[in-house]
């Protein structure tokens, strides 16, 4: 324990500055102390997994993926309230507002009649923003096999969201070609 504390110690005070650049420069002065403190709290978390001198590319790179999130964090929120902003304003806002509450609820319907590993890709292709590559990382499978799971998983969302369209009853729906046991 002691070790470690000594060595989070010197990366912070050999690092701390060329972080805080980094972070100022992507994100600004105002947030950059706030990115330095994630970076080095992901280092202390980390730390038996940081190579002895390679932590500073290390570092850098844990500071862009905190600097990511962050902006997927606050376009996410920005695009929430820009919504809430529409619908309070539109003049249709009533059957606006009714017409969302449906389409969610048919969305909601479909994802809930795929097998958990299709919600799974979808919901991680979609709602976390991220790159196939980071996607297939999540998931723990290679980036081919990680498309192929998201093609597969969209096909049957697709299938599932017309059936709910259509009024049909919900079934788990695995494969689209064998759905409901014909070929």
């Amino acid at each position: 324990m002691r070790d470690q504390e000594e060595r989070i110690t010197e990366l912070f005070r050999r690092h701390a500055d060329d972080i805080h650049a980094y972070a100022s420069w992507r994100v600004g002065r105002q947030d950059a102390a706030d990115v330095v403190g994630e970076v080095f709290l992901v280092a202390w978390r980390s730390l038996d997994r940081v190579r002895v001198g390679e932590e500073r590319g290390w570092l850098f790179g844990v500071a862009r993926n905190v600097v990511l999130a962050s902006r997927r964090q606050g376009a996410t929120a920005a695009a929430l309230e820009e919504r809430m902003a529409m619908s309070a304003v539109a003049e249709d806002g009533s059957d606006r507002l009714a017409g969302d509450v449906a389409l969610r609820d048919q969305v909601r319907r479909a994802l809930n009649a795929l097998g958990e590993r299709d919600r799974e890709v979808l919901v991680t292709a979609t709602w976390f923003d991220l790159s196939s590559a980071e996607a297939a990382r999540v998931l723990g499978i290679s980036r081919p096999a990680y498309a192929v799971r998201l093609h597969r998983a969209r096909t049957r969302f697709r299938t599932a969201f017309e059936r709910m369209a259509k009024g049909e009853a919900s079934q788990t729906i695995r494969n689209p070609v064998t759905v409901g046991g014909t070929q």
